[in-house]
């Protein structure tokens, strides 16, 4: 299937025609200052007593530091990127090592990127292969990178889940590194890349997946902060999902969460909240499940653009292409949910991971069991709930035909009114 927006490309902004004094404008215009010091002498003249103005534009800075000019640097594995030196790895007899770090035997390189370099490697005492994350050597001097290293290992250890990788033990060592559960397959990224846009069942599967994950983290008041497709690992396929990366996790009341103007995390795929600098809760990893599912359907995300002030302005601002002008075979019901999750305000957004697991769940058990449900019709709703009432009055009618076929349908409906009830009963 061909991808109709890569024959018909969407208009990207180009630096001529933004407007100087816009917020865009004033971003890119800073950008060309060479030192925190001129760009903060830029923002008081062109601020000047404008607070919110100042905000917005020191937010977007701190968005593009953080992210490495992520849209002007090549991918890692390109032949640009510099390899790691491995100077910091104990030397090993045994020719099919790279070296040792304390206990652990390192076997080869499996990913590098701007945080540090990943091993896989052999934990003799438990005779089980683990990956390890060590942390670069530029950024272990800088106490502040070290403590976001090191919150990721405690963030991640804090729940245990089935869809979230394992983390087994840390060191604060003069490089830090944690060492986690070893997944074997592939990142979501890597199969979109390859395939472009997925099954529904697949995407049901998937998402559900990711949902039940985010769950167990916010039970744990954590955010994750940072879901996007690379940070999805699909063990053997896609049987299972494991979340990987909690280095930007924070807990819900951490007071640093609510600091004006902080912006952590990957552009395309965050909230607008979280792109303005504003507060965030779990709704806001939930509008990054929205444009997973996004690029799960379409094989793109949501939220293009050819530099980072636009396409956090598309976050904040813009509709995304609609789903089915990309793909239309992604039926309108799972376009309903994947709208109501991609919505502006947290407000009207799912309010909890739960109930779009337990969504996505019962989608998935009626796409499996199509037999088992003939009365249904796919209507398109003005709101993704809606579609508990309509799954109420087919369980009904469904059990009476063919209760043993129906029963993975049934569980999935009832899970998902129970959570929906609860919700619409506690709204304020």
């Amino acid at each position: 299937m061909s991808d109709p927006a890569s024959e018909n490309p969407e208009p990207e902004p180009t630096r001529e025609s933004v407007n100087p004094q816009s917020i865009e404008g004033l971003f890119l215009s800073a950008l060309d200052k060479k030192t925190p010091a001129e760009r903060a002498r830029f923002l008081d003249e062109t601020c000047g007593e404008n607070l919110e103005q100042r905000r917005r534009v020191e937010a977007l800075l701190l968005a593009y530091d953080d992210a490495g000019s992520f849209l002007e640097k090549p991918p890692i594995g390109s032949g640009e990127v510099q390899p790691y030196s491995l100077d910091f790895l104990t030397p090993s007899e045994n020719p099919d090592l790279l070296g040792t770090l304390g206990e652990y035997q390192i076997r080869e390189v499996i990913g590098q990127g701007g945080m540090g370099i990943v091993f896989r490697a052999l934990d003799p005492k438990l005779n089980r292969i683990v990956a390890i994350k060590v942390m670069s050597p530029l950024l272990a001097v800088n106490p502040n990178a070290r403590k976001r290293f090191l919150r990721e290992a405690q963030a991640a250890a804090a729940v245990s889940h089935p869809h979230i990788v394992t983390i087994h033990a840390v060191d604060e060592a003069q490089l830090p590194y944690l060492v986690m559960e070893y997944v074997v397959g592939q990142s979501l990224q890597e199969k979109l890349d390859k395939v472009g846009s997925l099954s529904v069942t697949e995407i049901l599967r998937i998402g559900n997946q990711i949902a039940e994950g985010l769950a167990a983290a916010h039970k744990q008041g954590l955010i994750h902060r940072d879901i996007k497709p690379a940070n999805i690992l699909l063990e053997n396929g896609v049987e299972r999902v494991k979340i990987t990366d909690f280095g930007l996790a924070r807990a819900v009341d951490d007071v640093t969460i609510t600091k004006t103007g902080e912006v952590s995390g990957t552009p395309q795929y965050m909230s607008p909240e979280q792109a303005t600098g504003d507060r965030v809760d779990q709704r806001s990893d939930l509008f990054s499940l929205g444009a997973v599912l996004y690029a799960m359907c379409t094989g793109r995300s949501p939220f293009r653009a050819s530099n980072l002030a636009a396409v956090i302005r598309r976050v904040c601002d813009d509709t995304p292409r609609p789903i089915r002008e990309v793909n239309e075979e992604i039926p309108d019901w799972l376009v309903e949910i994947i709208d109501c999750l991609l919505e502006k305000s947290p407000e009207n957004r799912f309010q909890t991971a739960s109930e779009v697991a337990a969504l996505l769940e019962a989608h998935l058990a009626i796409v499996q069991h199509p037999a088992a449900v003939p009365a249904i019709e796919r209507k398109r709703l003005s709101s993704p709930r809606q579609q508990v009432k309509d799954f109420q009055s087919i369980t009904t009618q469904a059990v009476e035909t063919d209760q043993r076929v129906f029963m993975p349908v049934a569980h999935a409906v009832f899970f998902l009114c129970g959570i929906v009830v609860f919700s619409e009963a506690h709204a304020p």
